[in-house]
């Protein structure tokens, strides 16, 4: 029985271990310089981290474009002081989407931690709406969307981020607040400090 407890704390603490895992963005292709779009590298990275149990896709000093991509059970995104992630201009870049970062629904232990800053497109998101809509590729009314959305997680966690430009209403129903995103059913700020709903 004595064997038995100490391969299950062993066992335990190898899983702790690997869950609190870093891994660089950079190792897995993605690139810094504020124009290569890091969609498909950083969804890659997400979903490896999430397969091998869980960890932190850290980034470091450097401008992060990406499209929407969605976080998976145990996967957490820090972004290390200078380090931003761009929203990508372009609406096809979101797949339709509601939130530049979201959560897979029912994921568990998702998160993301600053000092880092997200950085939305606002006038080149809204000028790439507007310009399908009026060519008829995409219908009146389009949301535009948001830059964090992770309402569809089990347990999410959101710390010391800064939000910068977004380009539509992300506040999600969290009124007179600023630096909000909307988890489950409560709004936090980038503080980690929770806030009343409004309906």
């Amino acid at each position: 029985m004595k064997r038995f407890i100490i391969a299950l704390l062993a066992i335990c603490t190898g899983i702790s271990a690997m869950a609190q895992q870093e891994y660089k963005a950079t190792v897995f292709g993605a690139k810094s310089d504020g124009l290569t779009d890091n969609t498909a590298t950083i969804q890659r990275a997400i979903d490896r981290i999430s397969e091998q149990g869980g960890g932190t896709l850290v980034f470091y000093v450097g401008r992060y474009v990406t499209g929407a991509v969605e976080l998976k059970s145990n996967v957490t995104i820090r972004l290390a002081s200078s380090a931003v992630l761009v929203a990508s201009p372009n609406i096809y870049s979101y797949k339709g989407r509601k939130a530049l970062i979201t959560a897979a629904e029912g994921a568990e232990n998702v998160g993301i931690k600053g000092p880092g800053v997200i950085e939305g497109s606002k006038e080149g998101l809204l000028e790439s709406i507007e310009s399908q809509v009026s060519k008829g590729y995409l219908p009146e009314g389009t949301p535009v969307p948001a830059l964090v959305d992770l309402s569809d997680a089990k347990s999410a966690k959101v710390e010391k981020v800064k939000f910068w430009q977004p380009a539509g209403e992300w506040l999600k129903g969290c009124e007179g607040v600023e630096n909000v995103v909307f988890i489950g059913d409560k709004c936090i700020t980038a503080e980690g400090k929770t806030v009343k709903i409004v309906k």
